[in-house]
């Protein structure tokens, strides 16, 4: 009776099986390839004009470093903000539109290669209609297809199984959009922005946000920030639990990040300025740098130079507050192969000569 009933069991999870397995759609999402000077082009190259680089039209958020923007209701550009080659993509759309009510996979690119960028038109226009949404349920787009789609109708995001895009989902807790900033237009010598802000800068930028993003929004680092003593902007004050938490969250959900390069001294943060200086920008790559980006970014969520969310306090002869906690994390990211961008894939080595 035993054997009966585990053939039984057997029997069905086998049919249940083989029921979901059959039970998908064969459909075939088209697959692209942007990973040469025939099929795609480069963003941030020596010579491209600076007001190019640091036009909106380059603004893109930290949690979709491939972004895929509308350029009408059938082209689409689609761009990597990371300067590393990135492969095995998934493009994924949502319609606000009745009856599409899930993500639906548009489009597959086999390789995108970094800082790369080209426009086509939506996959559907030119070729099948019939899609699947994330959840492997047929979905038909043929009432687009002479139409094609409003642009303030329809939302990208990028997915894949590989070790790498999986490091850079990491970034979806963050509401960053990042803007790359020439601070210095009248090239005033007097003050402590650069003159120009160079494709060079803007190319290590790109690494080191991403960089930056993950320490932030790892389950470590918001446990030991939780846990680490927070003085407040009186300089003496230490923040509640609730406050740390709350500090935390605004670091998440910032929503603007002008960068640019500074001179003169390591860092100027505040508001939605971020500045770094070369040094920073030429050494993320190699070691941690948590003690300057980790106190400019507490100055862009409010805090001064009495809190140690700028310059670190000592209590008990122990260095506190966000740039140290800053600085383990990333040290425990190096120690275990976290980072995203590495020396290993940055696709010009030579930017950290």
């Amino acid at each position: 009776m035993k054997l009966l009933f585990k053939t039984l069991v057997c029997s069905i999870f086998l049919f249940l099986s083989c029921s979901d397995k059959e039970s998908i759609p064969n459909v075939e999402l088209k697959t692209y390839s942007f990973d040469s000077e025939t099929n795609s082009s480069l963003m941030f190259q020596d010579g491209e004009p600076q007001e190019v680089m640091t036009s909106e039209s380059r603004v893109y958020e930290i949690s979709k470093v491939i972004r895929v923007k509308p350029i009408d209701n059938k082209t689409i550009e689609v761009a990597n903000f990371a300067p590393i080659d990135i492969e095995d993509i998934t493009i994924t759309a949502t319609i606000e539109a009745e009856g599409f009510h899930k993500p639906i996979k548009l489009f597959k690119i086999d390789k995108i290669r970094a800082h790369g960028k080209q426009e086509i038109n939506y996959p559907f226009i030119n070729n099948s209609s019939l899609f699947l949404n994330t959840s492997n349920q047929e979905v038909d787009l043929s009432n687009f297809k002479d139409t094609g789609i409003d642009p303030s109708n329809i939302v990208f995001d990028f997915t894949g199984d590989n070790e790498i895009i999986q490091k850079l989902k990491g970034l979806h807790k963050l509401k960053w959009t990042i803007k790359y900033h020439d601070f210095d237009t009248d090239n005033n010598p007097d003050n402590n922005w650069a003159e120009n802000i160079t494709a060079k800068d803007i190319r290590r930028f790109t690494g080191l946000m991403i960089n930056l993003g993950v320490v932030f929004a790892s389950d470590n680092f918001k446990n030991e920030f939780i846990s680490e003593n927070i003085i407040g902007n009186d300089g003496t004050t230490a923040l509640t639990e609730n406050e740390k938490k709350g500090a935390y969250n605004i670091i998440l959900n910032k929503t603007r990040y002008n960068c640019g390069k500074v001179v003169n001294v390591s860092g100027l943060g505040g508001g939605a300025t971020f500045g770094l200086a070369e040094h920073v920008l030429r050494d993320y790559i190699r070691k941690e740098t948590g003690f300057i980006t980790a106190h400019e970014i507490g100055h862009t969520i409010g805090y001064n130079h009495s809190s140690n969310m700028t310059y670190p306090h000592e209590v008990d002869g122990i260095s506190t507050g966000i740039s140290p906690v800053t600085t383990r994390i990333m040290n425990q990211f190096f120690e275990n192969d976290l980072f995203p961008v590495t020396l290993e894939n940055y696709y010009l080595s030579s930017d950290f000569e």
